[in-house]
């Protein structure tokens, strides 16, 4: 395992971009045109990185797209943000391949990538090249492959822009994910349908067991002084996304009666409040997805902006008492 830098006191926010397949989206081109004006608010707010997910469609789809260093790689000369994979999917990827390629970006980007990396699902299991294994296994055999292949003379060419090669995080709902994230990764990650209370418990069993990297999530997010037009933008716009996924079984993971919806949405302050909640477990970093399908662009504008003025200023040092701040000054 290479290095992982010390859990840092306060928390960062990274943008998750949506980008799909759905002809009412447009050309791919178009959408990352549609895309720069929400990039620079976001540089302009204080947020340190752009992260992609990554699905593989049978038809068009809303959300994510496949080859998700492809379009980092699009976007690097386009922003000053860090770029992110918000999961890559190990199943539909060469092993070898998948080294060299993000080797190839963290060049290109001149060290900026971070690699978030998840099984996905098993029909993708022998399809674009990708390994015919199934299991947490697979993930370990890749996670150990790319680090060999990044050390100095391990193959890669060119070689990582960065000694032993960019920052790993990996997914996952399981005591298995937390243990690999620490043994054999750089942090761990969670997914936007993982409830809070999951997400609370990974990330609390990744700090106990001593992990120190970065603990990132993805969260669905809406931002506005008025609490109620909040609410109304997402009961609006975040339907789809929702039956999205419940109709994959796959929305709520972990949730129970009476928990939060997985979503950050209302005014700055109560915004504010879930992510020191987040914070409190051991989450480092929360990737804000503002502008999912059909989500308006200036709403979107909008949430970055606001969270930039009112919410990142405040999600420095936690205050005197609270676990991760007991934790991080011991």
């Amino acid at each position: 395992m290479t290095a992982s830098p010390s859990m840092s006191p306060s928390m960062t926010l990274g943008l998750a971009l949506d980008l799909g397949s759905e002809p009412a989206m447009g050309p791919v081109a178009a959408q990352l045109r549609r895309a720069r004006p929400l990039l620079e608010t976001a540089e302009r707010a204080g947020f340190d990185s752009v992260w992609l997910g990554e699905s593989f469609h049978a038809r068009p789809e809303p959300f994510h797209l496949p080859s998700a260093l492809l379009v980092l790689a699009h976007l690097a000369p386009l922003t000053t943000l860090g770029l992110g994979t918000g999961v890559l999917l190990v199943r539909a990827q060469d092993p070898d391949r998948l080294a060299t390629e993000a080797a190839l970006l963290d060049q290109l980007s001149e060290g900026r990538l971070v690699l978030g990396l998840g099984l996905g699902p098993p029909p993708l299991r022998g399809r674009f090249g990708g390994p015919d294994r199934a299991g947490g296994a697979l993930l370990d055999t890749v996670l150990a492959g790319m680090r060999e292949r990044w050390r100095d003379g391990g193959g890669a060419v060119p070689a990582p822009w960065r000694a032993g090669g960019p920052p790993v995080l990996v997914g996952g709902s399981g005591a298995a994910a937390v243990h690999r994230a620490v043994s054999a990764a750089d942090g761990y990650y969670a997914a936007t349908n993982y409830s809070d209370r999951v997400l609370a418990r990974q990330a609390s069993a990744y700090r106990d067991a001593g992990g120190t990297g970065t603990v990132a999530a993805n969260r669905i997010c809406v931002v506005d002084t008025d609490g109620d037009r909040a609410r109304d933008h997402a009961a609006q716009h975040l339907g789809g996304l929702r039956d999205y996924y419940r109709s994959r079984g796959l929305w709520d993971v972990g949730r129970a009666d009476g928990d939060p919806d997985p979503v950050l949405v209302g005014t700055p302050d109560e915004v504010l409040s879930r992510l020191r909640d987040h914070r409190r477990a051991g989450v480092s970093q929360i990737q804000v997805r503002v502008a999912p399908h059909p989500m308006p662009a200036e709403v979107a504008r909008r949430t970055v902006a606001l969270l930039g003025e009112h919410v990142l200023p405040r999600l420095g040092a936690l205050p005197a008492g609270s676990r991760e701040h007991d934790r991080s000054t011991s």
